[in-house]
């Protein structure tokens, strides 16, 4: 099983997920890429992957990531807080995106750094976790977040998939009929944005069910 974080974190936020999970479970980190469409940096980050097909477990960004590669490489998806489809918030992280490269370097780095460790001490990580978390480079979250907003995905996931998040998550726009709609399994668990983090244990026995056919 393959773990992959989403889009500013790191792969540390994938930790508690993969304590539970054990040895079958590897995190992987995210291609440190300027390309800025999701299949450029999918081809990146299939390089990294052993051979074969895998059973991914990805947070956000990661799991549009793992929608843009080619099917015989993905057995099956579990996507974490991540967008089912281009909203209006994908819109929004182009102008952000454009914008990112222009602020200055020394601004940039503690700015988001605290922007980060609120939002996982929000999500109900530990302050060791919180305060090992640091933003990917200022032009390779722009490039993530045009790459966002240009989509640039196919109609549906390479996969079975299962489309999980948190009952409180401030991001979620979207309902889980409109989910099942699409052909996604929702899975809804306790927690906000990132449950991996704050209820991994709920995560894991939603993720074992889903895989074990309920």
């Amino acid at each position: 099983m393959i773990l992959l974080p989403g889009i500013q974190a790191g792969p540390g936020e994938m930790a508690p997920l993969a304590a539970v999970f054990g040895p079958e479970a590897r995190v992987i980190a995210l291609p440190s890429s300027e390309a800025d469409r999701l299949p450029a940096i999918a081809a990146e980050l299939e390089a990294t992957l052993p051979p074969g097909a895998h059973d991914f477990v990805a947070a956000s960004f990661g799991a549009l990531l793992v929608w843009a590669l080619p099917p015989g490489r993905v057995r099956s998806l579990v996507a974490i807080g991540a967008l089912p489809w281009r909203t209006a918030a994908a819109a929004r992280s182009g102008r952000a995106g454009a914008v990112l490269p222009w602020l200055p370097e020394a601004f940039y780095r503690p700015l988001y750094q605290r922007r980060i460790r609120a939002s996982l001490v929000a999500d109900g990580a530990s302050p060791a976790l919180a305060d090992a978390a640091t933003p990917p480079p200022r032009r390779v979250l722009a490039a993530r977040l045009r790459a966002i907003a240009a989509w640039n995905l196919p109609p549906r996931p390479p996969a079975p998939c299962a489309w999980l998040w948190g009952a409180d998550d401030p991001w979620v726009t979207w309902t889980a009929a409109e989910v099942q709609a699409r052909g996604l399994t929702p899975l809804v668990v306790p927690g906000r944005h990132r449950p991996h983090v704050e209820r991994p244990e709920a995560v894991a026995a939603a993720i074992a069910a889903w895989r074990g056919g309920g």
